[in-house]
């Protein structure tokens, strides 16, 4: 169903009628209850979610496996499968099943035994099995896992023959050398298991319809996006009002998790980039995932830095961007290539709205710079349009953001999606990357990330500070 946007309450409206329940639930004895809690997403909208992905796939059974282990000592809390999330509600029940069965239009949970850490069972973290549970949920039933394998036999015996998987959005490592079984990728190493388990079934992926699903959100994702997206703003300025030269990366990186924090979030949706100079550049940048530093380095007089970072709170994620100037001021080359990448990408915001492709919004974005270049004026300016025209359509990205701080979308957008737009481009020694989570709506768009500056000047207003 098409959200209308027309209908969201106003996030400060929303916000303190939050407060006021959070009030009222800390009277009834839960002095331990958080703002995201009492914003999260309601029983009835996991039982719509789940009802439309019965539809959509009627002829097989859905098998959606949460988080099978423990955090890792480094985040700063548990982080579930973000589909078998969004299908079930159960933020913190790790190795669950959740089996949507088509044929039988019946949803079925399993879950494992308490956990063990540090050689302790982890008591209250898993819901007992039984009508209790599944009343709680809105399950048909909710069963030891021990019942997994025996149930899911006789559905196949029974005449079902599909069961559907989904797919992580990117490639999974295997994490050992070709010929051998692969030691890595849960979501890969999960369709392994089934097929191992039950070679006789049919596994096909549900990547596609889960996708479509997830990526036009509800009232309420649109109210928690929104509140993400601001404390992600105030987290940019912060990174603004710290950055200088001399400034460690890893100082900057902690303002961001600071703000986050401070501002109600849970932490960062993911790991601050804050890369400046040099390792701002995409093929550098990627090596952060692999390095014990993250690419840690001094802020260089005349560089500029990469912001992209994002708060997470209510059980879901962000991503906002922007590029700073170390020394607070752009040269004018600087400045006139980073006007030409605003240019362009207000553009393509102008050309979002229900129904328009992708495609077409990057079309846009494209033109715009296109149509700027006869008066660019600086070799910085000249050489960015270069770039921009020379990469294409590979400038502009755009992904979705949800429960996920990157999601795929379809190639269409609608009402309802939240979407983050964030090209970015390379010349010389600088390289520049802008961000922003946007709601498309029926007839445009609105900028969920908002009081922050685009023009070179407003930029440099911010690093003045008050």
């Amino acid at each position: 169903m098409r959200t209308n946007v027309a209908t969201l309450l106003p996030l400060a409206a929303l916000m303190t009628a939050c407060g006021a329940e959070r009030e009222a639930s800390m009277d009834r004895s839960a002095p331990d209850q958080t703002v995201a809690e009492v914003m999260e997403i309601p029983v009835e909208e996991y039982g719509n979610r789940r009802s439309t992905l019965l539809e959509a796939l009627p002829d097989g059974i859905v098998l959606l496996h949460a988080r099978p282990t423990e955090k890792s000592m480094e985040q700063w809390g548990f982080v579930q499968d973000a589909t078998f999330l969004y299908y079930s509600g159960l933020a913190e029940v790790p190795a669950a099943i959740l089996a949507l069965d088509g044929p039988a239009r019946e949803v079925h949970l399993f879950l494992a035994p308490p956990p063990i850490s540090f050689g302790m069972s982890v008591e209250g973290i898993v819901p007992d099995a039984g009508t209790e549970t599944s009343a709680r949920f809105g399950f048909d039933s909710a069963r030891s896992w021990d019942e997994f394998e025996p149930w899911l036999r006789s559905r196949l015996d029974q005449g079902v023959r599909t069961v559907y998987l989904d797919e992580a959005r990117n490639p999974e490592t295997r994490g050992v050398p070709p010929g051998m079984p692969r030691v890595a990728g849960p979501r890969s190493l999960w369709r392994a298991a089934i097929t191992a388990a039950f070679p006789d079934a049919l596994v096909e992926s549900a990547k596609r319809p889960i996708m479509e699903q997830r990526s036009v959100k509800s009232e309420r994702e649109i109210a928690l996006l929104e509140r993400n997206a601001l404390m992600t703003a105030s987290a940019l300025r912060a990174v603004a009002e710290r950055l200088g030269p001399g400034v460690r990366q890893r100082d900057t990186e902690s303002a961001v998790v600071e703000s986050c924090i401070s501002a109600g979030a849970e932490g960062p949706s993911f790991w601050p980039w804050t890369m400046s100079g040099p390792n701002a550049h995409v093929g550098r940048l990627v090596g952060a995932f692999f390095r014990y530093d993250q690419g840690d380095r001094i802020a260089q007089p005349g560089e500029l830095v990469r912001v992209d970072i994002g708060c997470a709170a209510g059980r879901y994620g962000a991503d906002v961007g922007r590029t700073l100037p170390v020394s607070g001021r752009f040269t004018d080359g600087q400045s006139e290539a980073w006007e030409l990448l605003i240019t362009g990408y207000r553009a393509g915001l102008d050309a979002m709205a229900d129904a328009v492709s992708v495609q077409d919004v990057r079309a846009a974005s494209i033109r715009a710079v296109r149509e700027a270049e006869p008066t660019l004026t600086t070799g910085e300016g000249r050489a960015a349009a270069a770039a921009i025209l020379g990469a294409g359509e590979g400038t502009w990205h755009i992904h979705g953001v949800g429960i996920d701080s990157g999601e795929d979308i379809p190639e269409v957008l609608r009402s309802g999606m939240v979407v983050a737009y964030e090209p970015g481009f390379s010349i010389g020694p600088d390289a520049y990357y802008l961000e922003d989570m946007i709601l498309v709506t029926d007839t445009g768009h609105r900028v969920l990330s908002t009081g922050l500056p685009y023009t070179a000047s407003e930029i440099e207003r911010l690093m003045r500070g008050p």
